[in-house]
């Protein structure tokens, strides 16, 4: 038998040894307590970011670089905002290698969005040599009983139908006044509205509408699909459905935010007429309120990477500017570099999964900043230092550290 108990594998421990003692009782609250601590820095640890920084030279040889850029200038008009690339020196204007630059009229006042700047010389001098019909004519009927001029008085419903949809502006210089109904077939609200727009079309056709002077004018609604006539609604910056504007002759206009009913349509166009004055003569310079116009410039340059200037200036190759009367007061509302045009997309979105929160504040300088000038013959100015930052040793940024002041701008002849 006693051989038999010496094969025993899970033998009994003495009960006087499974005693507690506070010996015992205080070696494992120690225990337990360096097992506690240990578990929390090992948790605080797995949760927080080592931050590494080295300092190297450069060995980034990427030759471009990509501004991404949005500056609203609050009182320049567009026609005298120029983008331009100069050198560090300042007097040579350096090569933009490519370019996506979109100038967009906005109101002095409200800020709204007033139309795209067309930049293009021969756009211009065909803007100022449409259609010029004299009093009288313009929207008359023949000895038929129709329009004389039926491409410029019909709707834009299809890109398929009897008339070539192809010039908006030759359609606003056509009438003094015309209320515009831009819609998507799609879009229910513009469904609901139609019967409405068109009851109207037809009252205003047969009404004869004066000016402030008492003078006949002449005023057209119109209609225009934004699902055929894709490429001009984008142009006039046309972003919900349906959108009413009222445009004069000159390229100007007011957005109808009133009800959608026939009532409040009328009264709203008949109301609009008779506080305007038209001018007398067919010819008519567009944009004749450029004193009460801003500009909002954005889009993207292309340029070598060295050393020099960006600016946002006003100049123009065909006016002389009055410098008492030149303010550059601005908002910026991004300006960011970039080694890669492809990644403008939800660019800094992106760039926050990768990089820390300080990091991406310098990613974005001057952004939803105001810079405001209240004399005459000064300009603000801003300095950068542009540095490219690696992450991952994949994700490439530019941080940018900036400083901004307001300077004296010297008048030249």
């Amino acid at each position: 038998m006693q051989y038999l108990l010496k094969l025993d594998a899970f033998r009994k421990i003495p009960a006087e040894l499974t005693n507690p003692t506070m010996h015992g009782a205080w070696l494992t609250i120690l225990a337990y307590t360096i097992m506690a601590l240990l578990f929390f820095m090992e948790f605080h640890a797995y949760l927080s970011t080592n931050i590494n920084k080295t300092v190297e030279l450069d060995s980034h040889y990427a030759q471009h670089i990509w501004i991404d850029f949005d500056v609203v200038m609050h009182e320049l008009p567009c026609e005298y905002t120029e983008v331009v690339v100069r050198d560090v020196v300042g007097h040579q204007e350096l090569d933009i290698l490519d370019q996506r630059i979109t100038k967009e009229r906005t109101d002095v006042r409200s800020g709204n969005f007033k139309g795209i700047h067309r930049a293009d010389p021969q756009q211009q001098l065909q803007q100022q040599n449409l259609p010029k019909v004299e009093q009288g004519i313009r929207h008359s009927h023949n000895t038929k009983g129709e329009w004389e001029h039926p491409e410029l008085e019909a709707d834009w419903i299809s890109t398929s139908d009897a008339f070539q949809h192809n010039d908006f502006d030759a359609v606003i210089a056509y009438h003094d006044f015309t209320f515009v109904n831009f819609y998507a077939e799609w879009c229910v609200h513009c469904r609901r509205f139609a019967p409405t727009w068109i009851e109207a079309e037809g009252k205003t056709d047969a009404t004869v509408y004066r000016d402030k002077t008492g003078a006949e004018v002449v005023g057209k609604l119109l209609r225009i699909n934004c699902v055929s006539f894709q490429e001009l609604c984008a142009r006039v910056g046309i972003r919900a459905y349906p959108t009413v504007r009222m445009y004069k002759r000159d390229g100007t206009f007011a957005v109808y935010r009133g009800e959608r009913k026939l009532e409040p349509i009328l009264e709203f166009f008949q109301q609009f007429i008779s506080s305007e004055v038209i001018q007398a003569e067919a010819e008519i310079t567009a944009h004749h309120s450029t004193l009460e116009e801003g500009c909002r410039v954005h889009g993207e340059l292309k340029v070598r990477r060295v050393p020099g200037y960006f600016l946002l200036e006003a100049d123009s190759s065909l006016d002389s500017l009055e410098p008492s009367m030149t303010n550059v007061s601005h908002r910026v509302n991004h300006l960011w570099f970039l080694d890669d045009r492809e990644a403008l997309k939800n660019y800094v979105k992106n760039t926050a999964r990768h990089v820390t929160k300080d990091v991406l504040r310098n990613v974005q300088p001057l952004k939803g900043q105001e810079f405001s000038l209240y004399k005459a013959h000064k300009a603000p100015q801003h300095y950068l230092n542009v540095i490219p930052t690696m992450f991952d040793e994949r994700v490439l940024v530019y941080q940018a550290s900036v400083q901004s002041h307001i300077v004296d701008v010297k008048v030249t002849d």
